[in-house]
């Protein structure tokens, strides 16, 4: 058993643990707490990496990079507020292949794969994920889809589309002599989150895959990205790049929760919105950053 599977066990096994031991409140609180921290640094450095990748470029140029991409954040918020069900979906199955590709990313570095089978790994993972963290949270999820006009889900239908994407998953790891060595470990990872999620909370599910399985291995691309090697004195430099925005999100946690009446909105409909504004864009930059490191 190699070290990485050694982790993904102890991950998961202390967020089961914690999830049994804490409250749906505090778990949501944790979650929160790890969004607004590791989730928003992971995510703060886009303009240092469009800096890095444009530095052939004008001056004028590079202005022209970072201000499309305060752009597509305004659009995004609006693209909530016309069309909200068409946003959401939008959101997903950007996410979808944003989550596949960094951890297919992450495992693939030194194996040969075309870019067709690859593509399908990326999005089979993470059609799988969402499928798993939608299923066991649906009450929670059809709230959240209801307050942006889509219609429910109802589990049959999640669990007969997740049961074929399991078994194209699979296909597609053993059709491949060097993908087999992954069978097991995706297996058990997907079995490990499926415990969690069938457990905890939607936000708390969501932040353990999110930081634990995304941020911190993006975290890691992105340092050997900007500075060419991700020792540890690098990610200290780009957690300290990233330190403003970290206190700026929680600045907006602090005002958010003192001035706005919780009772009546609906606090998940306006996380999804903001993750999803600020994620628009991230996802172009990050594909642009793993097309630069080839």
């Amino acid at each position: 058993m190699n070290n990485i599977i050694k982790s993904r066990i102890s991950i998961f096994l202390f967020s089961i643990i914690i999830s049994y031991l804490l409250s749906d409140v505090y778990e949501n609180i944790l979650g929160f707490i790890l969004i607004l921290s590791i989730g928003v640094i992971h995510g703060a450095n886009d303009l240092l990496i469009i800096k890095n990748y444009t530095l052939n470029k004008s001056i004028n140029g590079q202005f022209l990079y970072f201000f499309y991409y305060v752009s597509i954040v305004l659009l995004g918020f609006l693209f909530f507020y016309v069309l909200p069900a068409l946003a959401l979906v939008s959101f997903i199955l950007i996410s979808i292949y944003h989550f596949g590709e960094q951890y297919w990313e992450v495992n693939l570095r030194n194996t040969k794969i075309n870019r067709t089978n690859k593509l399908f790994l990326i999005i089979s993972h993470g059609l799988i994920f969402f499928i798993t963290i939608f299923m066991n949270n649906l009450i929670t999820v059809n709230e959240v889809l209801t307050s942006f006009n889509f219609i429910e889900l109802n589990y049959s239908s999640l669990l007969i589309a997740i049961s074929l994407f399991l078994i194209i998953y699979i296909f597609i790891l053993l059709k491949f002599k060097n993908l087999r060595k992954f069978l097991l470990n995706e297996i058990l990872f997907f079995f490990l989150l499926f415990i969690l999620t069938i457990n905890a909370t939607l936000i708390y599910g969501f932040a353990i895959y999110f930081i634990f399985f995304h941020s911190i291995l993006s975290i890691r691309d992105q340092v050997r990205f900007i500075y060419n090697d991700d020792s540890k004195e690098n990610i200290r430099n780009y957690i300290k790049i990233s330190l403003p925005y970290f206190f700026l999100a929680l600045s907006f946690l602090f005002v958010f929760y003192f001035t706005i009446d919780l009772e009546k909105i609906n606090l998940l409909q306006i996380l999804f919105t903001f993750i999803a504004a600020i994620t628009f864009p991230h996802v172009i930059v990050i594909e642009k950053m793993y097309r630069h490191m080839k």
